[in-house]
């Protein structure tokens, strides 16, 4: 079974797999920003791409899996959001040039040098003045929540080495609810790539 196949098979148990409200820390990253074009990497059900499309952007998110890019198209199609969703692995959509003006990458946990590998990746795909959103769960969520694996998260040392072209706007743990309803503590880096 694939890792598409495999989250496309815990989708189809159950209505909705994430709560539906953006992360909070979404909000103070586009204060001072205009709505443009913005990128929702492994958007999931699409919380975060909804948010962005409410706010006035015009949103390209990107899964591999269809079941939950279905239902964000729903969500689309019955709010006329602009939101075009593409069914593919990130790290293949990422190989295309592409550049947004503003991108998402949340609560994503591919193990460490894969991780690296994606920023590497995002930083080409953020437009020169464009901001990037990451926010992913600290290492000290380990036992609480999140990946049950240290490797796969993620802490401020990691994010100031994989981005030190890049201005950092917010830096911070914080324990706000998470995509599982949780308080565990993530890391949220709002990140401006110089013009």
């Amino acid at each position: 079974m694939t890792e598409a196949q495999a989250w496309n098979e815990r989708y189809s148990q159950s209505d909705r797999l994430w709560i539906p409200d953006a992360d909070p820390s979404l909000k103070e990253a586009l204060i001072g920003i205009k709505p443009t074009n913005a990128l929702d990497l492994g958007c999931g059900e699409g919380r975060n791409a909804l948010y962005l499309a409410r706010a006035g952007f015009h949103v390209t998110a990107v899964d591999f899996a269809d079941v939950a890019l279905e239902r964000l198209q729903n969500v689309a199609h019955d709010e006329d959001l602009s939101i075009e969703t593409v069914c593919e692995d990130m790290f293949t959509f990422l190989e295309s040039p592409h550049q947004f003006d503003f991108v998402v990458l949340a609560n994503i946990h591919p193990p460490r040098d894969r991780r690296l590998a994606l920023y590497r990746s995002i930083q080409d795909v953020v437009a020169p003045g464009g901001r990037l959103y990451l926010i992913g769960h600290h290492v000290d969520s380990f036992g609480v929540a999140g990946p049950p694996n240290k490797d796969l998260l993620i802490d401020e040392d990691e994010i100031q080495q994989a981005f030190g072209q890049f201005s950092v706007v917010t830096l911070k743990k914080v324990s706000d609810v998470a995509d599982h309803g949780h308080a565990a503590p993530s890391l949220v880096a709002i990140l401006d790539r110089p013009q």
